[in-house]
């Protein structure tokens, strides 16, 4: 018969972002808090204030026992994957310990059936090793970014994370050479890529005990936010895994360096991916992903630069001046002109002095694109040079 022992936990010492494998009760035995249900900030202070300081859960040890095989496959599989990652860089030197130990907390809790998942990246790399880096950084960006997002179980993120870590195993099912194809695809080549979400699902699906959520993101990774993706999908009638998975898949893909093109900058790329909002990808995500994200990849105070120009939602034209501070994507600005239709033409309007906008503390405008194009910009930048318009 196995034996309850009671365990005290002082709110002291509790950060957010975690969670218990047993219920959290009160000293009277009362029910605070399911099993793995994350906690907040805000649910802590509201349990503080209700209940005192400490409370406890009681411990079976049965939710504990976890066969050394299995603890064994977790710490070489976590072992691994880190050392995969530590090669692309794609985090700082200061994030990549917490990196690591978001993926040791993940994969030291998987069952029987997350085990043979993950064991297909094994076939992966024999079958392309890209692929296999690829997935393995997508994999552990999707962790660390529903991680910090603070809006889900461990579990949860754990099932995001292992579809994210098989995001292309269907494409075990294509032909290398067209995986490695230099240049453009042409249609029938898109056509073949495009069969592998449905691949992967069918591939996955056969694993007994493998949790929808991992075949979800999986299957739907390649939908948009404007409904055409892969297979034209409703894109708000989709889970979040794969919105989620998405981001991370094409923000590695663009880092890294291909056949046919150069890796880009973390900086430009989340310029390029928040460009894509609205059209690829959910809005509220992509904040999410910069803001959150963002420090730990570019290692820097921010991905854009004083100068850099900006589209406005109120189709003005401005400057950074200044970082935002609490959001990075809310910095000072001078809004220097605005774009005017009439009679389906469209003329630009400079105005005589720029206005020095503070983006956190003005709630009608905000960021809407990031001028990437060099032409554009020099362009931009003559004509205020020619009207004489000070943006100092």
């Amino acid at each position: 018969m196995a034996v309850i022992k009671k365990v005290e936990i002082n709110l002291d010492y509790l950060t957010p972002n975690r969670s218990f494998i047993y219920p959290l009760v009160s000293d009277t035995g009362e029910r605070i808090l399911d099993e793995r249900v994350l906690l907040t900030s805000q649910k802590i202070k509201e349990i503080r204030e209700k209940y005192g300081n400490i409370v406890y859960y009681k411990d079976s040890g049965k939710n504990t026992l976890i066969p050394p095989f299995r603890m064994k496959i977790a710490y070489n599989k976590s072992r691994e994957i880190m050392e995969e990652v530590s090669k692309t860089q794609k985090f700082s030197k200061a994030s990549y310990r917490e990196t690591e130990r978001v993926i040791e907390e993940i994969l030291g809790d998987l069952n029987n059936s997350e085990i043979e998942a993950l064991h297909l990246l094994k076939d992966l790399k024999s079958h392309d090793e890209y692929l296999y880096s690829h997935s393995v950084n997508v994999g552990v960006l999707t962790a660390v970014l529903a991680k910090l997002l603070g809006n889900y179980s461990m579990d949860e993120i754990k099932f995001f994370t292992i579809g994210a870590f098989l995001l292309d195993i269907g494409e075990m099912k294509i032909d290398p050479q067209l995986l490695n194809k230099d240049g453009k695809f042409n249609i029938s080549d898109m056509q073949k890529m495009k069969r592998h979400p449905q691949l992967g699902y069918e591939i996955l699906k056969n694993i007994q005990g493998i949790n929808p959520i991992v075949l979800q993101t999986v299957l739907f990774h390649h939908e948009k936010y404007n409904n055409r993706g892969y297979y034209n999908m409703p894109y708000e009638n989709l889970p979040v895994p794969p919105k989620v998975a998405a981001i991370c898949d094409v923000y590695d893909a663009l880092t890294t360096k291909r056949p046919f093109r150069d890796e880009i900058s973390p900086a430009k790329t989340l310029k390029i991916l928040f460009n894509l909002a609205g059209t690829h990808f959910d809005y509220r995500l992509m904040h999410g992903f910069i803001n959150r994200m963002g420090p730990l990849l570019n290692n820097t105070q921010s991905f854009y630069a004083r100068n850099d120009i900006l589209e406005l939602n109120t189709e003005e034209l401005a400057m950074v001046k200044d970082f935002g501070i609490v959001d990075s994507l809310r910095p000072k600005v001078l809004v220097f002109c605005k774009f005017e239709r009439s009679d389906n033409r469209l003329s630009v309007k400079f105005y005589d002095r720029p206005i020095e906008i503070d983006l956190q503390h003005d709630a009608s405008r905000s960021i809407s694109k990031f001028i990437n194009n060099s032409n554009q910009i020099n362009a931009i930048r003559t004509k205020l040079g020619e009207r004489n318009i000070p943006l100092q």
